[in-house]
């Protein structure tokens, strides 16, 4: 990649971050310690991460969000999953879709990573002041 196709993702990446969370650095998402650690991390992260793989056309924000979403669940990342549920809401996901995501990943992930992730959905929701209603 030259110099002016890694600032070009970069470009992109800020943008994406921007559109997703209303930032466009990395920090809210649990990962702060590690990009102050290692200098130049945060252009990576963001000119690969949201500059080239977020960025992508065929699957839309807030479908890339749940499914960073769900994964983070299944994987037991539960600072990222507080930090992707902010996403999801400034996306216009709602709060019940959020909840769904946690739900679907019981049978894969276990109930303890589903768990988890309501815990850390459930503390996004109340700092933000937003009420979850699953009556079907």
């Amino acid at each position: 990649m030259t110099l002016h196709q890694a600032e070009e993702s970069k470009a992109r990446g800020r943008a994406v971050r921007k559109a997703i969370s209303g930032s466009e650095g990395s920090r809210s998402t649990g990962n702060a310690a590690g990009l102050d650690m290692v200098p130049g991390l945060e252009d990576f992260v963001i000119g690969f991460n949201f500059g080239e793989i977020w960025s992508r056309e065929r699957i839309d924000l807030k479908t890339r969000c749940m499914i960073v979403l769900g994964m983070m669940t299944a994987l037991g990342r539960t600072p990222q999953v507080g930090a992707y549920t902010r996403y999801a809401l400034h996306l216009g996901i709602t709060p019940e879709e959020i909840a769904e995501v946690f739900m679907q990943a019981i049978p894969y992930a276990g109930l303890p990573a589903a768990f988890n992730a309501m815990q850390a959905g459930s503390d996004v929701f109340k700092e933000q002041g937003v009420t979850v209603n699953m009556e079907a």
